[in-house]
This record gives C-alpha cells, structure tokens and sequence, in this order.
C-alpha cells in the first residue's frame, strides 16, 4: 500500500448503532459539543475501520482538531495540515509529502478526518435523533447540506459529557468508514505551530513538495 492510500484510511466512521426509539429533533447534545469544539482544541484517541472499493483498512490514530487545523498520528504515519498545507511524514523511511490543503469536498474527508467532527453544524442538517440501545447516548442522524455523494453521518454523542463515542460515515459508492473513539477531550486552544511538524528536513529526507 502506498504511503498515499495509507493516509486516506486514517479517518471514519461506523458501528451503527440499534436505536430504541425516536428522540425527535432534540439538537442539545449536538449544539454542545459543536459548540466545545469550535471553542477549544479537541484531543481524540479511536480506532477506526475503512471499507474502500472493496478494501479493507483498519488501524488507530490520535487526532488534534482544532478549527480547519489538525494532526494525526497512527499507524507509522505523521499528518499535520495548518489549514494551508499538508505534510505526511513516514519518519521510518524519512520520507515527507507536502501538499496544499485539501480543498471541503467529502471525497477529501478520507485524508482529512479533522472535517467530520469540526464542522459537522455547518456541514450537515439533523435528519433525525434516536437514543442508544444502552440509553446512555444520542444517536444523530445526520445528512450533508450540499453534497449529493454522502448518504448519511452518523455521531453517537454521550449524555455525560457530549463527546462522540463512535461515528459513521457512508458514500454513495458503498464506500464505508468506522472510528470508534476511546476517549475524547477539549483543552485550550494552541499556537499554530502545534499543527506543523517540527522536524527539521535535511538531505537525509526525501521531500516531495507539491504546493
């Protein structure tokens, strides 16, 4: 797998959840955490599963998000994006990608997981809200505002403290992915050098700059 495909796994969304019955149009739970989101810098360790064409990918990551900033570290692969450019860096054979920022098409969202959750009230309309077979989250089923190759996005968003427990997001092309988040937390905002690597690229490196 290219070091290319390898980072357009690193996002997602899945395990539909079997709901109990109709919470209405109850948008509570999702203001809150759209709005502790935009507030903060958000912190999220998941694992996550991407079904494309046919191909299976799984691996974990840990994701900072913070407005249209973010990074991702998993599976030996490093993505910083500072909102104007995107590096993947495999430190293991000291290779770096640098390329501009992905523009807010969903076909992006593959390589650009920092979408799906920082901007999901400007993205998406509440289709419907429906309480976990546990009771202890909300399920909000969500579709896109303007983009006709998603189906749906799914966020399951704890009562206790309206963080996402698991999402899922389906294409019309039956591409299909999962995270399952284990834990999720909103610090104070930070610089934007926290969303740019710090590794100085000498001639050791290969870099393909794209930009």
């Amino acid at each position: 797998m290219s070091l290319k495909s390898l980072c357009k796994s690193l996002a997602g969304a899945l395990l539909l959840l079997i709901p109990v019955f109709s919470y209405g149009q109850d948008r509570v739970l999702l203001d809150r955490f759209c709005r502790g989101v935009s507030q903060s810098c958000m912190e999220m360790s998941y694992t996550y599963s991407a079904r494309v064409s046919g191909v299976l990918n799984q691996g974990e990551g840990v994701l900072h998000s913070q407005g249209l900033m973010w990074k991702v570290k998993g599976n030996g692969v490093d993505m910083y994006c500072d909102s104007a450019s995107v590096w993947i860096v495999d430190a293991s054979s000291k290779e770096v990608v640098i390329e501009p920022a992905a523009a807010e098409e969903p076909s992006q969202w593959l390589s650009n997981p920092a979408l799906i959750f920082s901007r999901v009230d400007e993205m998406f309309v509440v289709n419907e809200t429906l309480v976990s077979s546990d009771g202890k989250a909300v399920v909000y089923v969500l579709n896109p505002k303007q983009f006709d190759d998603i189906d749906w996005l799914n966020l399951e968003i704890l009562k206790s403290d309206a963080t996402v427990r698991r999402a899922s997001v389906a294409f019309e092309d039956g591409t299909l992915i999962k995270i399952e988040v284990s834990s999720m937390k909103l610090t104070p905002k930070v610089s934007l050098e926290a969303f740019r690597p710090q590794t100085d690229f000498d001639s050791s490196w290969i870099v393909t700059d794209l930009r």
